[in-house]
């Protein structure tokens, strides 16, 4: 799945210059896996540097994210969908304060439920932010500050998997310029985390295949989606083409869709 690194522009009234807390970095990966049973509790921790010469402030708290083909949202209270293991999930410290040219570390503890019930994939997000000092004592003034946030999943896979299901939604045609795209939207109904390998093959009015093209990976969490496009650069115009939607899972399910398709 893509980094969820970005930076959020902040603007605050005071007398500072401009200001930057993006010497905070998370080192290692931004999505920590962890395989177990019901039950079970298994522990982890994200090692947080600060590259800068001044001490910074960290602030760490939980939420959860949901993303799909339009958009994705963060949400202040955590647990907002059946798929979130937010509250099997403690983690020390909240705040912390980074010395220059140090490392820290934020340590968490997830605990599985018992419950029959738990199959597949749970997943939910640890927020790594900076802490933008401010002094109240000053005259106030336009100020622009950039923030530095992660978003740093943590997933749990459990050894009884849930169901791999696939819903291939209608296919849009998206044209950018001179260039048209095929936009495939594919939502993940199953219980499982899947990275599915998505392709198209066109075919012309005799059956005859004219192309087959083949989309980068990208993850899909139980309740999302995503949109995956194709190119259809040198595809003859003024034609109807049948076109095969092709979605293959881990578990070597493959899910279907045949659209026809006139450019």
């Amino acid at each position: 799945m893509k980094i969820l690194k970005w930076f959020l522009i902040c603007f605050s009234i005071c007398l500072l210059p401009f200001y930057s807390i993006a010497a905070i970095e998370v080192e290692g990966s931004l999505r920590h896996v962890h395989e177990g049973i019901r039950g079970d509790v298994y522990r982890g921790e994200i090692k947080l540097h600060n590259s800068d010469e001044i001490d910074h402030e960290v602030k760490i708290y939980q939420t959860d994210l949901q993303y799909n083909f339009k958009d994705f949202t963060f949400y202040e209270e955590p647990v907002s969908h059946n798929r979130s293991n937010a509250k099997w999930i403690q983690f020390s410290p909240k705040t912390v304060i980074i010395k220059g040219h140090e490392t820290t570390y934020i340590q968490y503890e997830v605990t599985i439920p018992k419950s029959d019930s738990i199959k597949g994939t749970y997943w939910s997000v640890l927020m790594i932010e900076g802490v933008i000092p401010i002094d109240p004592n000053k005259p106030g003034q336009l100020n622009i500050s950039t923030v530095t946030r992660y978003a740093v999943q943590i997933v749990t896979e459990t050894a009884d998997r849930g169901v791999d299901d696939l819903k291939i939604l209608e296919p849009t045609l998206i044209t950018e310029g001179d260039q048209v795209f095929l936009a495939i939207d594919i939502e993940n109904t199953g219980g499982n985390y899947i990275s599915p390998d998505v392709s198209i093959e066109l075919f012309d009015d005799a059956g005859k295949s004219v192309k087959t093209i083949n989309a980068p990976k990208k993850g899909l969490f139980p309740t999302t989606s995503a949109r995956f496009r194709f190119s259809l650069e040198g595809i003859e115009g003024n034609k109807n083409y049948q076109v095969v939607i092709i979605a293959a899972g881990q578990d070597k399910s493959v899910f279907g869709l045949e659209y026809t398709l006139y450019l």
